[in-house]
């Protein structure tokens, strides 16, 4: 397929976020494509990440998430060679969390979205990296199960130990983190308990992803 430009894929997602109707929708499934056609490098190119990516489109859309700055971010870099593509299933993990917690969305639609997150994060997670003693952005991300942004203010403020490489991406010493895994609190555990409560509680207001870790560190 073509490839867009970076400019071209702004103005693309700009174009979106300020149409409706239909050529809202028609947007919409074209930057689906553009992401989708980008996941080939990384061996994603199937008819089930087809659909997964146009239907995460479609739930950070219906909750106001797709007009989010990281996202128009990650499509603005999302063919560059070092690590785009992970950059950006990495955000939509992200973001689709976010949505999860959403009470505009039916109970259906919410557990949905913790499914879609945790299929992205996975990939990020599992894929062989050519230098496995370091993590890129992407990888942190998933890892903590937040937005790249959240990992580039960690950056910003010196909480994460990391150098510039080569083409000006960060490189993030991987062992820094092994002391600080905690089980009890890993983002599959979180998966499980916001299920649960989503379940329970449908359109009740749920606990923060914060209060959830504390409330499951306080429990052991």
């Amino acid at each position: 397929m073509d490839i867009l430009s970076p400019e071209d894929r702004v103005v693309l997602w700009r174009s979106a976020v300020d149409a409706d109707g239909t050529t809202r929708q028609a947007l919409l499934r074209t930057i689906a494509k553009e992401i989708f056609g980008s996941l080939g490098a990384l061996n994603l190119y199937a008819e089930e990440y087809a659909q997964l990516t146009v239907e995460s489109i479609s739930t950070l859309d219906a909750v106001g998430l797709f007009a989010s700055d990281s996202l128009r971010l990650g499509l603005e870099g999302l063919h560059e060679p070092d690590g785009g593509p992970d950059l950006l299933i990495a955000e939509l993990a992200g973001l689709l969390r976010m949505a999860a917690a959403d009470e505009s969305l039916s109970v259906e639609r919410r557990l949905r979205a913790i499914e879609m997150a945790a299929q992205w994060r996975e990939h990020v997670l599992t894929r062989s990296r050519p230098e496995p003693s370091y993590l890129s952005v992407g990888d942190l991300a998933a890892r903590f199960d937040v937005t790249t942004q959240a990992v580039y203010k960690w950056l910003a403020k010196g909480r994460i130990e990391a150098t510039r490489g080569p083409g000006g991406s960060w490189r993030i010493p991987a062992g820094q983190f092994e002391k600080d895994a905690r089980p009890s609190t890993t983002p599959e555990a979180l998966d499980k308990l916001q299920r649960h409560l989503i379940e329970l509680h449908g359109s009740s207001e749920l606990p923060s992803e914060e209060e959830l870790g504390s409330q499951m560190r306080a429990a052991r």
